[in-house]
């Protein structure tokens, strides 16, 4: 677990802070970061303090020794542990029509969790500074830059009903119908084990380390409301026509298709701004922008008109005013760089956008709802007996994929140290979980319409 091929002196790895990024400047991050692992390299096999290593960095370099990073586990790790339960009813009306409802339940215990700050300092609850010699706790480690920490700590809930009905019909020709409601609500501290971010705009490490819990939350992948149908028709042509016509152009025509809908994944509000000032503290972590005032519950949701270019109402209000400088009275969080500690800050006075009074709120994690989903593909096949070919058929049709060109919206600029131009605002459009581009990627968000041909035989 603690990742010995990633850490010093077997891979070595260095955040340069305030330095050029051109590689052929005389002094860049690539050249510091380079003379740092030198010096780290040297001395590591000299058995050099930290104060000898720093000794050997030249003036050269205006960001002197920049320590390697760390990767780490906690002391006792676990293996993670679900409970899950469940309860369902089923009950049939005759022998074409079924309704289910079913209760489902999931809690996850000792759940991986990643902390990038475990050896940060100088804000919130961090320890106040780096350690002395000797060093007196509690402090960060002067010898290492950001240490990354897992453990096994997170934990996760959830709890929904799912209805379902099925028909089968075959009055004007055969066919199935089926339909599916989902409610439910899940909650963890850290979504899909703190690895990959699920969703766009959205982080995988809590914001405070010494506070695990005050991450609980919606998880990523929150789903109030989920409501998904498919079916299929046997098209009756031929009893439609009375007989008239022949049955190589009347019989084999059968339309289908799926509906899918549900309400938007949820998301948090982040000041990067403040993240990256505290890069110096070793802090690599999110920061979460502090509410003005506690925020009501439940946050509306948005769409089309927080579409850019115009968007004439975002899904947050600005920030600042049109002129980017002066704080808009509208505004949800506080200034950029007004926050004291985790969900602590300064409200705008008189003398500048942090001169106010003191407020201390927490705006919890993933408290705003995303834009909802809609979205259903169609198709038309026509299938056809081929002549002397036993039990092989030949379909031909149309595939249709987000039929009525409905636009999903994705989610909006949710970084409060962003212009007015942008903060609230959406930019993109949410993509198909799956499309005619397959593997290639590219905008399938729109609809599109391809030719199928198949043979069964």
């Amino acid at each position: 677990m603690k990742r010995p091929t990633r850490n010093a002196p077997l891979l070595n790895s260095y955040t340069i802070l305030g330095d050029n990024l051109t590689p052929r400047e005389q002094t860049s991050l690539f050249r510091d970061a380079a003379a740092s692992n030198a010096a780290f390299l040297n001395g590591f096999v000299s058995g050099h303090t930290l104060a000898q290593i720093q000794a050997t960095i030249s003036s050269f370099y205006p960001s002197g020794f920049s320590p390697p990073a760390m990767w780490t586990a906690v002391k006792t790790v676990h293996s993670p542990q679900f409970q899950r339960w469940s309860l369902q009813l089923q009950q049939a009306f005759g022998v074409s029509t079924s309704v289910s409802v079913g209760y489902f339940g999931h809690h996850g215990i000792h759940e991986l969790a990643q902390n990038p700050n475990a050896n940060a300092f100088g804000f919130g609850s961090l320890p106040t500074g780096l350690c002395s010699s000797p060093p007196i706790l509690p402090c960060a480690d002067p010898r290492f830059r950001g240490v990354t920490q897992y453990n096994t700590d997170a934990v996760s809930n959830y709890n929904g009903m799912v209805a379902s009905f099925q028909r089968r019909f075959s009055a004007w020709g055969q066919g199935v119908f089926q339909v599916n409601y989902a409610y439910g609500h899940a909650f963890d501290e850290v979504s899909d084990s703190g690895l990959v971010p699920f969703t766009y705009g959205s982080s995988i490490f809590p914001q405070d380390s010494n506070n695990l819990r005050g991450s609980y939350g919606p998880a990523e992948y929150d789903v109030r409301h989920s409501l998904n149908a498919n079916y299929v028709w046997e098209l009756p042509l031929k009893e439609v026509l009375r007989g008239n016509g022949p049955d190589h152009l009347l019989k084999g025509w059968q339309i289908s298709g799926t509906i899918f809908t549900r309400t938007g994944f949820p998301y948090s509000v982040f000041d990067w701004a403040e993240s990256g000032l505290l890069d110096g503290n070793n802090l690599f972590g999110p920061i979460y922008a502090v509410p003005v005032a506690p925020l009501p519950s439940p946050m509306p949701s948005c769409g089309k008109g927080a579409a850019i270019l115009s968007a004439p109402h975002p899904c947050l209000p600005p920030q600042l005013l049109t002129d980017n400088i002066t704080p808009s009275p509208g505004a949800l969080f506080l200034q950029v760089g007004c926050e004291t500690g985790f969900n602590s800050g300064n409200l705008p006075g008189p003398n500048g956008p942090c001169s106010g009074p003191a407020v201390s709120y927490a705006q919890g994690r993933n408290h705003f709802p995303g834009p909802s989903y809609f979205n259903t593909d169609s198709a038309v096949m026509k299938n056809t007996h081929i002549p002397h070919w036993e039990g092989a058929v030949l379909g031909i049709g149309f595939q249709f994929f987000n039929f009525f060109n409905h636009p999903n919206f994705g989610f909006p600029d949710n970084s409060s140290s962003d212009p007015a131009t942008s903060f609230g605002k959406i930019s993109y459009l949410q993509q198909p979980p799956t499309g005619i581009l397959g593997a290639l990627g590219g905008d399938t968000s729109r609809r599109m319409i391809q030719v199928k041909a198949q043979l069964r035989f």
